[in-house]
C-alpha cells in the first residue's frame, strides 16, 4: 500500500515536495519570468469589466494605505509580517477589512496577478521586479489618492517599456444619484465619491514626464472638468511629441443638455495634444471630448486604423474640411464610428472643397474610403444621413451598424438599395446593374431605422451575400424580422418569390420571443437556407421547450446581454461566444 502512494505522489504536480527543497526554484530566471508574463497574459485575456473594476477596488485598497506604510518587503526583499493597524474606515494596512478577516464572512478581492508573485518568497520578487513587462498596465481608479504609490512603484519598475495607462475619475453607479453637496468639488457638479480635480492634477504630473512611454491612454470621466485638466496636462507646449502612442480614448459620459452648443463655455478649448505629434496612433475614441481638429495627429494620421466620433455638440465639431482632411489624412483607417458627431452644419452647406486630385477633372467631390471595412452611423437625422452617404464612399466595406430612430428614413433606406457612391463616375457595362452598398456586405446590424415596408424589403433584396445579422427589433418595424421567414418578391420579376437573406447563417436579435425565433428558424431549415447559429438577448423570454428545440436545431445557440455600448457589432458578439463555452448546461430545462 504504501509502495502504491509514493508511486502516485511522487512527481505529481498537485502535492507540495517533501522538506525544504522548492524545485521552482531550480527553473532560470529567464524561463521564470516568462512563466510570469504568460500568466498575466492570460488573466487579462480572461477578464471582463466586473473583474476588472473589482481588481481596480482592491489594488487601490491595497495601495492606498496611511503615510509612511510599507509594502511589506524589508530592504533585503524578505517578506515581512504586517503589523495590523487598523484604519478609521475599517481597513487595515494589509488591504483587509475587518469583515473579511472573520472566517465566515467573504473574502475581498485579491491584488493584481503582478502584485501576488511579487510577494511570494525572495526569489519570486527578484525575478518578478526585474521583469518590466509585468509593470506596463497602470490603472488608476476613482478610489486612488496621492501620492499614487501604486502609479510611481509601476513606472519604476516598468523601466523604458511602453506603458498603458487608464484613467477612470467617474463615481460609481450606486453613487450618481447622490447628493454631491458640501464640498468645493461637489459646487462644480462633481461627486463626492469620485477623484478630486487636484488628485487629477497630481496623477498628471506623475504620467506626463513619462509620455514619451505611453502606448496607449484612457480616460473616462463624468465631469468635463477632469477632461479639461488631463488635455491641457498633455498640450504642454514643453511636450514634443507622444512617439509611442498607439491608442487614444477619451470618454466623458455626461448627458447633453443642448445638442448645439457646448454646456461649459469656459471649458471650450480646443487642445493641441502631444504637440500634435503621434505619429503610430492607430486608434483614436473621442466621446463627447473635443480637440484641435486640425493637429498633425489627426488631419495626417497615417497610422489610423480607428476612429470614433461621439456625442459632439454643433459648436465643437469639425467643419467639413476638416472632416475630410481627417479621412483623407487616414489611407488604413478601417473602422468609422459617427455617432451624433461627424462635419458641422447641414449636407448643403458642405461645399465641394478641395483638390480633384488623382481623379482629374472627373472628380465627384465624393471622398472614396478605400480600406474602411466596418461603418457605425448612430443618433442623425435623415437629412445628415442621406448627406454623409451622399460624400462618401466605401467600396471595402464589409460591416454595417445603423442605429437611426428619430424621423423617417424610408429615402434613406432607398438610397442604401440603390447603386453606390465613387469618386469617379462609374459606367456600367450592358444590362448591368450596379451594385449598392448593401451588396458587399457580410454583416449588419440594425438598432434602429424607422421606414416603409417596401424600403426593408428593397434592403434586404440587395444583402444577398449577408452571413450575420444582427435586429434590435424594439426599434424597428416588425416587417425586419418577418420577412427572414416569409417569402417576399424579387424586384423586377413577377410572380417570383423566394426567402430572403439566402446567405444568412448568424442571427442575433432583441427583444423577440423564442416561440418567434422558433418558427423562424424551422421556416427557414425547411427553404433550404437553415440558420448555423442565433443569438438571443438574455431577458427576452423563452420557455423550456423553445430553448431545448433551439438547442436541438442550431450548430450554436446561446444567449447574450445586451451591451452598454449600442453600437457593438454583431460580429463582436459571434467572436465572444465562439471563445467562450456554451451556457445551455447552466440552464434549467
Amino acid at each position: 500500500m504504501d509502495y502504491c502512494s509514493d508511486v502516485l505522489i511522487k512527481d505529481n504536480p498537485f502535492i507540495p515536495p517533501k522538506g525544504t527543497r522548492c524545485p521552482v526554484n531550480d527553473i532560470p530566471p529567464e524561463l521564470l519570468s516568462l512563466i510570469f508574463e504568460v500568466g498575466a497574459q492570460s488573466i487579462k485575456d480572461g477578464e471582463d469589466e466586473d473583474e476588472e473594476d473589482e481588481e481596480d477596488e482592491a489594488m487601490a485598497v491595497y495601495w492606498n494605505l496611511e503615510s509612511g506604510a510599507k509594502d511589506g518587503i524589508d530592504e533585503d526583499g524578505e517578506t515581512t509580517k504586517r503589523s495590523r493597524v487598523t484604519r478609521n474606515d475599517g481597513v487595515d494596512e494589509d488591504g483587509l477589512s475587518e469583515s473579511s478577516m472573520d472566517s465566515d464572512a467573504t473574502f475581498e478581492p485579491m491584488p493584481s496577478f503582478e502584485v501576488l508573485i511579487s510577494h511570494v518568497c525572495h526569489h519570486w520578487r527578484v525575478v518578478a521586479l526585474n521583469t518590466p513587462s509585468l509593470w506596463t498596465e497602470i490603472d488608476v481608479s476613482p478610489l486612488d489618492s496621492p501620492p499614487f504609490e501604486r502609479v510611481q512603484t509601476f513606472l519604476e519598475r516598468s523601466k523604458s517599456l511602453p506603458i498603458d495607462i487608464r484613467i477612470d475619475c467617474e463615481p460609481p453607479d450606486d453613487d450618481e444619484e447622490e447628493d454631491s453637496s458640501g464640498s468645493e468639488d461637489s459646487e462644480l457638479g462633481q461627486s463626492p465619491h469620485s477623484m478630486t480635480f487636484s488628485d487629477l492634477d497630481n496623477l498628471m504630473s506623475l504620467l506626463v514626464p513619462h509620455i514619451s512611454r505611453w502606448g496607449s491612454v484612457e480616460v473616462a470621466v463624468a465631469c468635463y472638468k477632469h477632461m479639461f485638466i488631463f488635455l491641457s496636462a498633455v498640450s504642454d507646449p514643453s511636450i514634443a511629441g507622444a512617439p509611442q502612442l498607439e491608442a487614444l480614448q477619451l470618454y466623458h459620459h455626461e448627458d447633453a443638455e443642448s445638442l448645439t452648443a457646448f454646456a461649459q463655455p469656459d471649458l471650450v478649448q480646443h487642445f493641441k495634444l502631444f504637440g500634435g505629434v503621434a505619429p503610430r496612433l492607430k486608434s483614436v475614441a473621442l466621446w463627447g471630448v473635443h480637440v484641435d481638429w486640425c493637429q498633425e495627429w489627426l488631419s495626417c494620421g497615417s497610422n489610423l486604423l480607428d476612429l470614433e466620433l461621439a456625442y459632439h455638440t454643433d459648436d465643437v465639431r469639425p467643419s467639413w474640411t476638416q472632416f475630410a482632411a481627417i479621412l483623407c489624412g487616414a489611407p488604413k483607417l478601417e473602422t468609422l464610428s459617427l455617432c451624433s458627431s461627424g462635419p458641422l452644419g447641414a449636407p448643403h452647406d458642405w461645399c465641394n472643397e478641395g483638390s480633384s486630385g488623382s481623379y482629374g477633372n472627373d472628380y465627384t467631390g465624393v471622398i472614396e474610403l478605400h480600406s474602411l471595412t466596418q461603418l457605425v452611423l448612430a443618433f442623425h437625422s435623415p437629412v445628415y444621413v442621406s448627406g454623409l452617404l451622399r460624400r462618401l464612399a466605401f467600396p471595402a466595406l464589409k460591416s454595417l451598424t445603423l442605429d437611426l430612430d428619430d424621423g423617417d428614413f424610408t429615402d434613406f433606406a432607398f438610397q442604401l438599395a440603390g447603386p453606390m457612391m465613387s469618386a469617379v463616375p462609374v459606367a456600367s457595362k450592358d444590362g448591368e446593374k450596379k451594385r449598392s452598398l448593401l451588396s458587399r456586405l457580410d454583416s449588419i446590424k440594425f438598432s434602429g431605422l424607422s421606414c416603409s415596408d417596401r424600403s426593408v424589403e428593397l434592403m434586404y433584396a440587395e444583402l444577398g451575400n449577408l452571413k450575420t445579422l444582427n435586429l434590435v427589433m424594439k426599434y424597428l418595424p416588425i416587417m425586419f424580422l418577418q420577412l427572414l421567414y416569409h417569402p417576399c418578391s424579387v424586384p423586377g420579376q413577377r410572380d417570383v418569390c423566394h426567402v430572403c437573406l439566402p446567405s444568412l447563417t448568424t442571427l442575433s436579435t432583441a427583444d423577440v420571443p423564442g416561440d418567434q425565433i422558433r418558427e423562424l428558424v424551422q421556416k427557414r431549415k425547411e427553404a433550404g437556407v437553415p440558420l448555423k447559429a442565433v443569438y438571443m438577448e438574455e431577458n427576452d423570454e423563452v420557455t423550456p421547450d423553445d430553448l431545448q428545440w433551439l438547442k436541438d436545431n442550431v450548430e450554436e445557440f446561446d444567449f447574450f446581454e445586451a451591451s452598454d455600448d449600442e453600437f457593438e457589432s454583431i460580429v463582436d458578439i459571434e467572436e465572444e461566444h465562439e471563445a467562450s463555452e456554451s451556457e445551455w448546461e447552466e440552464v434549467d430545462d
